[in-house]
């Protein structure tokens, strides 16, 4: 039943309680508070480095209640020994020398009380964050909180540079795409499309490319959030990959991707590269000078009866020779030609290369064996990269490969191996429900849920809901 889930996943792909965001639930001490003495802390709130009150008692860390609410630019009322904030549609009510924490109307209790110090009130960090819909993680020793409202419902991430992730919302109208700060969870409209391609980030992580519904492609400043125009050639194109000084961009064209073309954006022009009409090429890759090619090719079923009336219900159809193989292609071999690097039957899935001679992919041979990582080269020689567990997703960044693999019914685990030298270290156990990773140098995101989470040192922060 695991190794399904990487069929499932790369599907998804194509067209966390885990136990490090567990770890946060216990309330973090303040990096500058001592045990009974109040002391300036140093928390980042919203993405901002602010000082704040804060005491250590009985083991937990307690906060100015003033403090916070001028971080937060929040609402509050005190009278009578009770203070009631409001910020984001919630409404927490507090009472002096009372464990009770009253949030939206429903009340429950704190494991100590609002606390009178110095003539002010301190109170639990950590309810009184989540009463008001906010998030508290801990990284590098230091407190980070947001309350802001986070974006809901949105897929498929894309790091877009340092600290910024591209994540998307469909609807009846088409297509949303916003821009997220993975420091304070704040999000911007970037683009509004109907039928328009994914955004693709160039390697510098300042701009995005995509196709509209017409063909035509165009390129988006991520900071102006200003699209342009490239070229409003009407033919399909799919698969955007950058070159690595994002001057071009490679694709497949044509309905069935039979072709391998490039585009410059200086001046529009289109260029032909493969045109071996071998039709539904997928997975492309592009090595670095722009000269190798690596991608897959499916054959499809064929028919096993008289098909010249094709609306005849006893047309039949042969799936067994579907099959999916990586092949090569190198345009600076004498004589060019497409060669294949496989020829096994098994299914293979999330293939990648970073230099246009070796593939490496996700290989699950059978509903009862475990999808291990592959690699292939040009002499066809296939090698176990990634045996250990049920893999169900890997990505390649630069010289590194991240792989997302089953380790029980309940938890997975996220490894990093060297290509060069063939290292493996354990980065994170995450539950089960982490459905995806995204990767971008030291920047890691999940998707657990539906939800979107980016590592903030020993602990996951949400940047989605």
């Amino acid at each position: 039943m695991l190794m399904k889930k990487a069929l499932v996943v790369s599907m998804v792909t194509a067209v966390v309680s885990t136990s490090v965001v567990s770890a946060v639930s216990a309330a973090p001490a303040a990096k500058a508070a001592a045990t009974g003495k109040v002391q300036q802390s140093s928390f980042k709130i919203n993405g901002n480095t602010v000082s704040v009150r804060s005491i250590i008692k009985n083991g937990e860390t307690l906060v100015s209640v003033r403090d916070l609410i001028t971080a937060f630019s929040a609402q509050a009322d005190v009278r009578s020994g009770t203070t009631t904030i409001k910020l984001n549609d919630h409404t927490v009510v507090l009472r002096s020398n009372s464990k009770q924490i009253i949030i939206d109307g429903t009340a429950s209790n704190m494991s100590q009380p609002m606390t009178n110090i110095e003539g002010s009130s301190y109170v639990a960090v950590r309810p009184l964050i989540s009463g008001l819909g906010g998030t508290l993680v801990r990284n590098a020793g230091v407190i980070e909180i947001s309350t802001i409202e986070l974006l809901e419902g949105a897929e498929n991430p894309r790091f877009a540079g340092a600290g910024k992730l591209i994540v998307s919302k469909s609807g009846e109208n088409g297509r949303t795409d916003y821009l997220i700060d993975t420091a304070s969870g704040q999000y911007d409209l970037l683009l509004t499309t109907t039928g328009g391609s994914d955004l693709v980030v160039a390697p510098s992580g300042d701009k995005a490319a995509y196709s509209s519904a017409e063909g035509a492609v165009y390129v988006v400043d991520l900071k102006s959030k200003a699209s342009k125009l490239i070229t409003n050639d009407n033919s399909i194109k799919s698969e955007f990959v950058w070159s690595t000084d994002g001057s071009e961009i490679y694709f497949l064209q044509g309905d069935k991707g039979s072709v391998i073309a490039k585009l410059s954006l200086s001046d529009g022009v289109m260029t032909k590269i493969v045109e071996d009409k071998v039709d539904y090429k997928e997975n492309l890759s592009v090595s670095p000078d722009g000269k190798k090619f690596i991608y897959t090719v499916t054959t499809l079923g064929t028919v096993t009866s008289d098909a010249t009336n094709v609306d005849e219900d006893n047309v039949s159809i042969d799936f067994s020779s579907n099959q999916t193989q990586i092949n090569a292609f190198n345009i600076e071999n004498s004589t060019p030609k497409a060669s294949a690097l496989t020829s096994t039957t098994d299914d293979k899935v999330f293939v990648v290369s970073n230099d246009g001679l070796k593939a490496y992919y996700v290989s699950v041979p059978s509903a009862e064996d475990k999808a291990t990582l592959m690699s292939v080269d040009s002499s066809s020689q296939m090698v176990k990269i990634f045996t250990d567990h049920d893999v169900e997703q890997v990505v390649l960044h630069q010289n590194t490969l991240y792989v997302l693999a089953a380790l029980d019914d309940t938890s997975s685990v996220i490894y990093a191996i060297d290509t060069l030298t063939g290292k493996q270290t354990k980065l994170y156990t995450v539950s089960s429900d982490v459905s995806s990773i995204v990767v971008n140098g030291s920047q890691i995101a999940i998707v657990k849920n539906d939800q979107v989470f980016v590592s903030a040192g020993d602990s996951w922060k949400s940047v989605t809901k």
